[in-house]
């Protein structure tokens, strides 16, 4: 009877739940979450079997080696260019800077570009601290045949949008994939039709609409630009690819790249600062080059333009607010009508899953649901809903027996000792979420993200103070002969037992050991000279001396060494700080010149900052 004569109350249970939980998500609260949740249905979405006129050109180590320089000279890139195009593709995208001439050849570029009206160049059009914007080829700007190549990444540092333009509407600048792509529709008669409000933008069987702040779960984005969601392709059979050094030599058939879009860009790690992480992205071994990012864009282009793949977007927020309170309204009804905690301990989870299957399902449809704020909501509605009935319960029986009141009353209050604690276990898991953010999670240092933040924060710091700041690059002689021989699980405990010996050589607080890429770690000293820095440089390979990790295939020892590259600076606002990084690497690589298994320390000098 009770539960009868209060009926009337579940609405403002579920209306006031609801209104926090939307409360925490439009603070930003609940970002990261809904971010990782989008992840997961990246994740576990299937491969799909298709085909796509896309052919890769791609630069490796190996084709590095092979050509013994970095950059590619103009010549060689005039070969290439040549060479594609006497195949006939329908698009060829250079995602290579080539702002200045990189002699000999320069002549000889200049007439492919002139001749080659469906080459479409880069420009980087956003700089910051770590790449300043480059312009684009001068010949090839004037033709209106370049697409810029930046990308939108997270706070986490994952690409999970789309960028399509920059500039204002009527003069924007499209980013390469899109440039790629609308070139291969117009060949078939596809052109984009902007609607009237410029929002959305139909192109085929797709219609492409700006990403608004707060869609899915973005809170107060920065939607600069022309901005979608990306819905990333996963081929089961991947996307066709070749390498450099296979299209010189004229390995590669014509008919592999006749009436196709030809990207050409780097995948090799030597090539600083083109490897991006995205949703499919565990570990620092699956990231993705620049390349492989604009390909994919121009993939989702094209496929939902030609065959009505469909385009990943938010649900209006209106609908957002409803989707919230219908959850919180089923977890109040269930808190309330369900009497027996082991139902309730069943039921839960089951409506849990529901709640994450159509999300999943309408994912798989093309729409981004939130799923952590309902999921919440429908958790706490059942348990206040649940605590509002055992109060009203109490209540009734105070009439009856004092002793029986307080009895309830000690059961109410521990319930609410359990919330607490839940609020409290929530805020311990958003910490360890954030030390997850920025930690390696093979090796538990410091990963690159942080590592750019930490290194930007004590630059900034040592520059104040005028003290010296080090940094010291390392990296693991020989070590994809190791995983050859020894397999990546001995490959994984190698980087385990280095990463403990750097952590363990440098511990003062300020000091921090990163992984910096693959088998590469990275050592930022604050307020530390080059004596320092040689000092810890010594007792490292000291200690990886004792460590004797067998290494049977290593040109230079038995065990396992390391190459460093170590310099270190008094910060001075004229100086970059890529420059400090660019000077340790050369310091590296000259380190690996040398014979390996040594050190190379050396001051960052104004010369340096100069050249």
């Amino acid at each position: 009877m009770a539960r009868s004569h209060h009926w009337w109350n579940l609405p403002g249970i579920a209306s006031g739940v609801a209104a926090g939980v939307l409360v925490l998500q439009v603070s930003g609260a609940l970002q990261l979450l809904e971010w990782a949740m989008l992840n997961q249905w990246f994740r576990l979405r299937p491969p799909e079997s298709r085909t796509l006129p896309i052919v890769l050109v791609t630069i490796s180590e190996a084709d590095i080696r092979e050509l013994g320089h970095w950059p590619l000279s103009d010549a060689q890139l005039a070969a290439l260019l040549l060479r594609l195009k006497g195949a006939r593709p329908a698009a060829i995208g250079l995602d290579l800077y080539r702002d200045l001439p990189v002699e000999p050849g320069h002549s000889d570029l200049l007439k492919v570009y002139d001749s080659t009206p469906n080459l479409i160049g880069i420009s980087k059009a956003v700089g910051d601290t770590e790449l300043p914007a480059v312009p684009p080829p001068p010949i090839l700007h004037q033709r209106h045949q370049v697409g810029v190549n930046d990308l939108v990444l997270d706070g986490d540092g994952i690409v999970r949008r789309n960028l399509l333009g920059i500039g204002q509407s009527g003069n924007a600048t499209p980013t390469l994939g899109a440039k790629l792509a609308l070139l291969y529709l117009e060949r078939q008669g596809i052109r984009p039709r902007s609607d009237a409000s410029n929002t959305c933008t139909s192109l085929g069987k797709a219609r492409f609409c700006r990403l608004q702040p707060n869609t899915g779960g973005y809170v107060r984005a920065d939607t600069g630009g022309y901005q979608t969601l990306a819905n990333f392709l996963r081929l089961s059979a991947g996307m066709t690819t070749v390498s450099l050094m296979d299209v010189l030599r004229d390995r590669v058939p014509t008919a592999l790249l006749q009436n196709k879009i030809v990207l050409i860009g780097t995948k090799a790690e030597s090539v600083w600062g083109d490897r991006f992480y995205t949703p499919y992205t565990t570990d620092s071994s699956t990231t993705w080059a620049g390349v492989e990012i604009h390909a994919n864009v121009t993939a989702q282009i094209l496929t939902a333009a030609l065959e009505g793949r469909p385009l990943l977007q938010g649900i209006p927020e209106l609908w957002e607010g409803l989707w919230v309170s219908f959850w919180a309204g089923i977890g109040t009804l269930l808190g309330w009508s369900l009497r027996s905690p082991r139902l309730a301990c069943l039921l839960f989870p089951l409506v849990v899953s529901s709640l994450l299957a159509i999300a999943y399902i309408l994912f798989l449809l093309g729409w981004w649901v939130i799923t952590v704020a309902p999921a919440l909501a429908l958790l706490a509605a059942g348990l206040i809903s649940r605590g509002y009935w055992n109060w009203h319960t109490l209540k009734q029986a105070h009439q009856f027996l004092e002793q029986e009141v307080q009895k309830r009353t000690q059961e109410l209050l521990e319930k609410n000792t359990a919330l607490e604690q839940a609020r409290q276990a929530a805020e311990t898991a958003n910490q360890t979420l954030e030390r997850l953010v920025r930690t390696d999670e093979l090796t538990q240092v410091a990963n690159r993200r942080f590592f750019n933040e930490y290194l930007h924060q004590e630059w900034q710091r040592m520059m104040q103070a005028q003290l010296p700041l080090a940094l010291i690059l390392i990296d693991i002689d020989f070590f994809k002969l190791y995983n050859d021989t020894y397999g990546h699980p001995a490959g994984d405990a190698c980087l385990t037992q280095v990463a403990e010996v750097l952590r363990s050589t440098v511990n003062r607080p300020s000091d921090l050991v990163a992984r910096y890429g693959g088998e590469e770690f990275a050592i930022i000293l604050p307020n530390t000279s080059l004596d320092g820095a040689e000092k810890i440089t010594r007792a490292l390979r000291v200690e990886m001396a004792q460590l004797q990790i067998p290494h049977s295939k290593s040109q230079i020892s038995s065990h396992i060494t390391l190459s460093m590259g170590a310099t270190c600076t008094i910060p001075q606002p004229q100086i970059c700080l890529s420059q400090l990084i660019r000077k340790a690497d050369e310091l590296l690589y000259r380190a690996k010149q040398a014979g390996r298994d040594r050190s190379l320390v050396a001051a960052f000098t104004l010369d340096d900052h100069t050249n």
